[in-house]
């Protein structure tokens, strides 16, 4: 019953009521540390529970980055028995010990772990200072106005409860309603950005300007409510200007130029984060002027991270790089083999019927047989130096190289892409150009017919 809440409670209850955090009849996972506030969310949740018919179960995630987390386990275990609440322990050893890599580690497991047991939401346990810090600290760090948002209450199967209550009410709830807890010594000491901004600059900040928290939390709110504008304006624009794939980010240029800047730097962070790296917004405007400044020139951007950022005509193209895919393949006469970038190449031999062949089609080619008179055939990608005796072009020889830029290959695509040898003579850059070698002739009997399919 409502009126059996604690007043804290009731707080809770009204706020996640408001943000449309949780639904009569969710199952919560709770994701829970030993420490004060995950307690506190834990006995909030079990208590609205009753009034919201709640499912709870309970997760600690072990990074084995402190020693002693026996005793935190063991409590939590008698909590989660008290409360007749399921409880699971997963230990993992995190390849990276940063703050973010093992918070980005933390939301992963959770969300797989939710995903197998089926449960709707996970509870984390964020609360207003927490809100605060992460405001502060994302000012500091130039992460734009999505950062200047703060924390959200709920963000995909993750919510947020507790944003409504300070450290003070949570310690002041675990007292009254005598909940065992461990705060993680570590939180006390000056080792990272958040701790120095909650022990050192907040309270100076009380101090010297009177409106503080409360301005900064309002401001945060006004925040919120322009980034969700923009938010959605950005998507549309993406919709309009980017096409994406797998492997490359192709954003039209000419449409670039005519989005307005600051949807252009918002755009560069969201398409760089999708592809795996998280920027500043100081790095999306460095990167939208060197794009701007290659208005009338296609090369090589700029390098960020694992990612590269290319203009090649009128394209902007953002892709990951790779490692080289050096492998060379034999494909037997006739035959069928997939090769590593997904192609499906066949070579079968028919018999000169002196009719006309679609030699505009880059991606079959034919072949006098009688002149090859080979097994099988070498299947390798660029390497350089590779040339070749294009057709039409009497036998002269091209670099690679230079035909690749002729037809605005962009670098990352030449290194996929196939190229057929008979013995050391190329030839067929596969869905691009063909040897003037072996060409049909009247004289012609066996003609050796290659194609290739790309993978769907």
């Amino acid at each position: 019953m409502i009126k059996d809440l604690d007043f804290i409670e009731k707080k809770v209850l009204d706020f996640v009521k408001k943000e449309s955090l949780i639904y009569e009849g969710d199952s919560i996972l709770i994701s829970i540390s030993g420490g004060s506030d995950s307690f506190a969310l834990s006995e909030i949740l079990f208590s609205l529970s009753s009034v919201l018919n709640l499912r709870l179960s309970l997760l600690y995630i072990d990074h084995h980055v402190r020693k002693n987390t026996g005793e935190e386990k063991r409590i939590i275990k008698e909590y989660s028995e008290m409360r007749n609440l399921p409880f699971d322990i997963l230990d993992i050893s995190p390849k990276s010990f940063s703050e973010k890599d093992l918070r980005d580690e933390r939301y992963k497991i959770l969300e797989e772990f939710s995903e197998r047991k089926h449960i709707d939401k996970i509870a984390l346990g964020h609360t207003l200072n927490d809100h605060i810090e992460t405001i502060i600290m994302n000012f500091l760090r130039g992460y734009g106005l999505d950062g200047l948002s703060g924390i959200s209450p709920k963000r995909e199967k993750f919510i947020r409860p507790l944003l409504v209550l300070t450290k003070e009410e949570i310690l002041e709830y675990c007292k009254r309603k005598n909940l065992p807890y461990i705060d993680d010594f570590t939180n006390f000491l000056p080792l990272t950005l958040r701790n120095t901004v909650r022990f050192q600059l907040i309270p100076f900040l009380e101090e010297a300007i009177e409106q503080f928290p409360t301005s900064i939390i309002t401001q945060a709110k006004v925040f919120a409510i322009e980034e969700d504008f923009l938010e959605k304006t950005t998507l549309e624009y993406k919709e309009k200007i980017v096409k994406s794939t797998d492997k490359v980010i192709e954003i039209d240029f000419k449409k670039w130029e005519e989005t307005p800047k600051a949807i252009r730097i918002r755009l560069l962070k969201k398409l760089l984060k999708e592809m795996g790296q998280d920027i500043t917004s100081e790095v999306s405007i460095l990167t939208n002027a060197r794009i701007m400044k290659k208005k009338e020139k296609s090369g090589k951007i700029i390098e960020i991270g694992d990612l590269d950022i290319y203009k090649s005509g009128g394209k902007i193209l953002i892709y990951k790089k790779r490692g080289r895919l050096d492998y060379e393949i034999y494909l037997p006469i006739p035959g069928k083999i997939r090769l590593p970038t997904g192609e499906e190449i066949e070579a079968n031999i028919i018999e000169n019927k002196k009719g006309s062949f679609n030699i505009k089609d880059i991606w079959q080619v034919f072949f006098d047989y009688d002149r090859i008179n080979i097994k099988e055939l070498k299947i390798r990608t660029w390497r350089e130096g590779d040339r070749i005796k294009l057709f039409g072009l009497g036998g002269k020889s091209k670099k690679l190289q230079d035909l690749f830029v002729d037809k605005k290959i962009p670098h990352w695509k030449r290194l996929e892409i196939p190229l057929v040898f008979w013995e050391n003579e190329l030839l067929w850059v596969v869905g691009l150009a063909r040897s003037d070698i072996a060409s049909i002739t009247e004289e012609t009997k066996k003609i050796l017919h290659l194609k290739a399919r790309k993978e769907v």
